[in-house]
């Protein structure tokens, strides 16, 4: 009371009252005044406001990826990669390890355990079913819409924080991977939940803080390796703000932490792969994998791996990470076409990049508090290590980008906010207003975009699982990945047979593409000895031993079925028709069922 009646005699007066540093709103509404000492930390502050603004825009996240539909998720798109993830979670449930089976063999995954392992953790709490496992990536989203929220409350106020939160809400990729079996959003929120944890550490010199941010930096290492690349982040933060807090406890403490995961990984490469260091691309994809020196090339800076892609990785990433994407008609890079649809960028708008320039630049000069430093060094750390990875690899993807990027969406919205408090006259201020405009009405495009249409659910799924009674104790023949029949088809004693082999590009639907068993064939034209699942049509062409081995199963009472996706496309019904023909040599057809997305033969000998 003292306090209040001190500050309104100086108003009455004309004196300005200023604001104690660590009064009750210091770290949740106003910018720090300048000058102040980086070395007062924020203090935290969570109160029934942030609840219900964290409750507000949750709610707004849910209902945006819930307006994106989950027909991605329940598909297991893009193909492979997610159909892998979702075999491995299956598999470790069901006491197999994390390997891929199909064909009736076993072989190792291209990915590490940290993902398979949170999706397997909840694998029966959704019944069992393949198809819920997008749900499990929707969760992290809302988790790492949360932790963002925590962070830039802790750092930088609760204006920002609400802003940050509906930045990456809105983000076009973000919603999109949110609903697929991806580990590009549990990597993000994974690194998220590591970064708070690591502020809170140096804050308090917290022991069990420190052990908590090691387990989860190993963590976020298991779902993806680049992940590592926040360790640099952290280096920085530690070592630039002040009071340096590098203790020898913390280090070790960290350490003990960080080594559950990343010794389970060594255990698991080493047991299935041969050894602690081995990875499973190089086992799927030589041509690719076979040295840092094919994976990681300069050329790829200016000349692009896939020539279907306009620019090099340095280009492509500029663009991208500027948020002028749409605007080059680059929304067509690496697998997540069907994310961006209706989408006018990949990551965010031009004006975040914009703000958030800013925001490091108003945090950094004015030396805001020492948590907001260490947020923007640990951020900025991580997301340039990726860049410098990401650079040179052949492959080529905005997405890789993400798990750091929450520094991008926290940094902006503090930028908004203290320009718009800052700049109150001249062309600052109109550019700041015009940069308001531009980010209001794309992110009120983006949402309508999202809600206008009705969400897509998948209609292959359901088709699928009811003709699994069918199947019981059949042969299927099947263009559809073999493993991802073994998910939503397999039961009793299914058989499974591939098609054919052909990895081909003329599929929308790359459930189609049955790379697995591309990558194989290509193995054994290699000198490969390994076990390989049987086909049909190797190369396009009728196997009279595999058909032989079908005429005699028919003859012994067991169907033989043929399932194929329907083709969207002339190129792939002239496909098809080739297909059926030279199937024609040696069995005829009868149709079982005819539907939107699937077709169901059987198959007779003559």
């Amino acid at each position: 009371m003292q306090r209040s009646t001190h500050a309104k005699a100086h108003s009455r007066s004309g004196a300005i009252p200023v604001k104690p540093p660590n009064s009750s709103d210091s770290a949740s509404s106003e910018p720090a005044r300048p000058g102040a000492n980086a070395a007062e930390a924020s203090v935290f502050r969570f109160n029934r406001i942030d609840a219900a603004m964290l409750a507000l825009v949750l709610g707004f996240a849910m209902l945006l990826i819930a307006g994106t539909g989950f027909a991605n998720g329940q598909e297991l798109w893009p193909m492979p990669d997610a159909v892998e993830y979702a075999a491995i979670a299956v598999n470790l449930d069901g006491g197999l390890g994390p390997v891929l089976h199909f064909g009736g063999n076993t072989y190792p995954s291209r990915y590490t355990i940290g993902y398979p392992l949170m999706l397997a953790a909840a694998y029966p709490l959704l019944g069992h079913r393949p198809e819920r496992l997008c749900l499990v990536t929707a969760l992290t989203a809302l988790v790492a819409i949360a932790g963002l929220y925590l962070l830039t409350l802790w750092a930088f106020g609760r204006p920002s924080a609400g802003l940050a939160g509906l930045l990456l809400s809105t983000s076009p990729h973000f919603l999109g991977l949110s609903t697929c079996v991806m580990s590009d959003v549990p990597s993000l929120a994974v690194a998220v939940l590591a970064a708070l944890a690591f502020l809170y550490a140096e804050g308090k010199e917290s022991l069990v803080a420190s052990a908590l941010c090691g387990l989860l930096v190993g963590l976020a290492v298991t779902i993806r390796v680049t992940n590592g690349a926040i360790l640099i982040g952290m280096l920085a933060a530690a070592l630039l703000v002040r009071p340096r807090r590098l203790r020898l406890a913390q280090v070790m403490t960290f350490a003990i932490g960080f080594i559950a995961f990343p010794g389970l990984q060594a255990w698991v490469n080493l047991h299935y792969l041969g050894s602690p260091l081995s990875t499973g691309y190089a086992f799927w994809w030589r041509e690719a994998y076979s040295s840092v020196s094919t994976t990681f090339e300069l050329r790829f800076l200016f000349v692009p791996w896939d020539l279907t892609y306009r620019h090099g990785n340095l280009l492509s990433y500029a663009i991208a990470m500027l948020g002028l994407d749409g605007l080059f008609d680059q929304l067509n890079l690496g697998l997540e076409l069907q994310t961006l649809l209706h989408s006018r960028y990949s990551l965010y708008p031009f004006p975040v990049p914009l703000f958030a320039g800013l925001g490091v630049w108003f945090a950094i000069r004015r030396k805001r508090n020492a948590t907001a430093m260490r947020a923007v060094y640990l951020g900025l750390g991580f997301l340039v290590s990726l860049l410098v990875i990401y650079l040179p690899y052949f492959f080529l993807d905005p997405r890789f980008m993400l798990p750091a990027l929450f520094i991008v969406f926290a940094a902006a919205a503090y930028g908004l906010v203290s320009a718009n408090r800052r700049f109150e006259k001249g062309w600052a201020r109109f550019a700041v207003i015009a940069l308001d405009v531009v980010l209001a009405v794309a992110i009120v495009v983006e949402t309508v975009s999202r809600l206008a249409a009705p969400p897509r659910q998948s209609k292959l799924v359901p088709e699928v699982l009811a003709m699994r009674p069918r199947l019981e104790n059949a042969v299927v023949v099947s263009d559809i990945s073999l493993q991802w029949l073994e998910l939503y088809a397999a039961g009793g004693r299914t058989e499974f047979v591939g098609l054919n082999n052909l990895a081909s590009e003329l599929h929308p639907k790359q459930v189609v593409s049955e790379y697995h068993l591309y990558w194989l064939y290509d193995k054994k034209v290699g000198g490969w000895s390994g076990p390989i699942p049987p086909i049909l049509l190797p190369n396009g062409e009728l196997d009279m031993a595999e058909a032989r081995k079908l005429a005699d199963e028919d003859k012994k009472g067991r169907p033989v079925y043929l399932l194929v996706v329907m083709p969207l496309t002339d190129e792939w019904w002239d496909e098809l028709k080739r297909e059926f023909a030279e199937i024609d040599r040696r069995f005829s057809h009868e149709t079982v069922a005819d539907h939107l997305e699937v077709g169901l033969y059987r198959l007779k000998p003559h």
